[in-house]
């Protein structure tokens, strides 16, 4: 998944599969060791945006049953990288459902104010930044709605079931 020399974090599209869940998880693979890191689920044939981190080189991804079926679902999923043209500038009022990636252009500091789940539940902001490994984590645990002021370049990863975010 990771070219050669290359480093910095890298943004995926998931294509999920119908009737069943994706779990993704991070991991760093040499010849010798497996090391995991963070995970993403995706439900049903839904689409997410996530982050590969610095640091880990392929994802693992595991398909599990929906339901009491015990069917792992119809179809195929699909993992898309992005380029920096693929993600989405942090401007203006943006409103998502489930994990999402933005992009913060070069130098730009921000004002992000955002609203987890309506105001009913919080969410998780996550900066990635080129060498940032796992990420900045910005948000608070408890919080439903917060303001958080970063600075580019780097990538956002919104995290809730909706959330909405103005940004200044």
């Amino acid at each position: 998944m990771r070219d050669a020399g290359e480093t910095g974090p890298i943004p995926l599209h998931i294509r999920g599969v119908f009737g069943a869940s994706l779990v993704l998880s991070a991991v760093q693979r040499t010849e010798a060791t497996l090391a995991e890191g963070v995970s993403y689920r995706v439900w049903d044939a839904g689409k997410r945006r996530v982050i590969l981190p610095a640091g880990y080189n392929s994802l693992d991804i595991a398909r599990h049953s929906v339901g009491s079926s015990g069917s792992s679902g119809i179809g195929p999923w699909k993992v898309t990288r992005l380029t920096d043209e693929d993600v989405q500038l942090a401007v203006g009022r943006m409103a998502g459902r489930g994990p999402w990636v933005l992009r913060l252009a070069d130098g730009s500091a921000k004002t992000l104010r955002v609203v987890w789940n309506q105001g009913k539940s919080p969410g998780c902001l996550t900066l990635f930044r080129a060498g940032s490994g796992i990420g900045e984590e910005l948000s608070e645990p408890e919080r439903t709605q917060e303001t958080v002021r970063v600075t580019g370049p780097g990538y956002l990863l919104l995290d809730a079931d909706r959330w909405t975010v103005d940004i200044a």
